[in-house]
């Protein structure tokens, strides 16, 4: 009887140690768990994620020291969301926790960059820009030029001046230029068409290229946005009157690097296909890429009867001066004139006044 009261006791010792054991166990495994949820990145950290990357060793490479790879497992096993990593390049922001940094990872949110290409720029500055871009895998030729985009494009056009839609782009690490350029086409030709179809009825364009050729110009004349309807009014109205267009930026356009920041007397009597003082109708190809806001005003133009305009003042952000007819432009020219005098003056009178 005293043997078995003994053998009782012994198992009762056992059972109190093992759960004790237990208990503690439980305890320590828990004290680890939250260690590891009280991880915080100390800095900014950009992290290439490679195909056959793990939860557990991105917790390795993110926090430091590193931590013992069975706790991890454990700790990845009861956050099992955060297993199926994706590849791709994250910014994983100071103070970062590791759920929140793998939850960044599961559902793919890549460190983003952007590249601008500016309304008005020529095409030849866009894919300076794009070659520049450090952020864009480049898999074009170091002299790719302008030829080398109608063929990547499949256009036949003249040029590929004005194809590419000017905007911000955003893209991940390791998006290539030509993605991007084909993506900024591909915008360009679906505004176009799309915007296109809705058209004011009675325009003077053949197609949809020709709407991009005087959104173009709209877009060099002015860069002031509630203009554009109205300049673009000017151009539709001497297109069906048969007069020529006579707009200085296709004049500078066609000397290309001749142009040195005037417009000499020269240069509107060369003979090239862009100088508007010489040939009727539209210029060959576009001069320079239009935004949305200009390609709205090419095919969305103020009713008006004006055939003439001219800046106010030296300042583009006054505007322009329209007029019906060359009796009142004329006038409006000595008022652009008178401006530009009194603005010399006051200037050198300022630069007097330093000495």
């Amino acid at each position: 009887m005293k043997i078995l009261h003994k053998f009782l006791l012994i198992l009762i010792c056992i059972g109190i140690l093992s759960g004790l054991g237990f208990v503690l166990g439980r305890s320590w495994l828990d004290y680890e768990m939250e260690t590891i949820d009280a991880l915080r990145t100390e800095s900014d950290t950009e992290l290439v994620v490679e195909s056959g990357s793990t939860a557990a060793g991105l917790i390795n490479r993110l926090y430091m020291p590193k931590i013992n790879r069975y706790l991890i497992k454990y700790w990845v096993k009861k956050h099992s969301r955060l297993a199926a990593v994706k590849k791709g390049y994250y910014l994983i922001p100071k103070g970062t926790g590791p759920e929140d940094a793998l939850s960044m990872i599961v559902d793919g949110r890549e460190m983003t960059f952007s590249i601008t290409l500016v309304e008005g720029n020529t095409v030849g500055t866009a894919l300076a820009s794009i070659k520049n871009n450090k952020n864009l895998k480049h898999v074009l030729k170091d002299d790719f030029s302008e030829s080398d985009l109608k063929e990547l494009l499949k256009v036949s056009y003249r040029s590929a001046e004005g194809l590419l839609m000017p905007e911000t782009y955003s893209f991940v690490k390791g998006e290539t230029d030509e993605k991007l350029i084909k993506r900024a086409y591909g915008d360009m030709i679906d505004f176009l068409h799309r915007e296109y179809a809705g058209r004011k009825k009675d325009l003077p364009y053949r197609n949809e290229y020709e709407a991009l050729i005087m959104a173009s110009i709209v877009e060099k004349e002015t860069s002031v946005p509630e203009e554009r309807a109205r300049i673009a009014s000017v151009f539709v109205n001497r297109l069906k009157k048969g007069m020529r267009l006579q707009t200085d930026p296709t004049v500078i356009y066609g000397v290309r690097d001749r142009y040195k920041g005037r417009i000499l007397l020269s240069y509107l009597k060369d003979d090239n296909d862009y100088n508007t003082y010489l040939i009727s109708g539209l210029p060959p190809t576009p001069i320079a890429m239009p935004g949305k806001a200009s390609i709205m005003a090419a095919l969305h133009p103020e009713d008006t009867e004006y055939l003439f305009f001219v800046a106010k003042g030296p300042d583009p952000k006054q505007g322009h001066i329209f007029s019906v007819n060359e009796k009142m432009h004329n006038q409006a020219v000595q008022i652009y004139r008178q401006s530009v005098k009194e603005y010399k003056e006051q200037h050198a009178a300022g630069t007097d006044a330093d000495k």
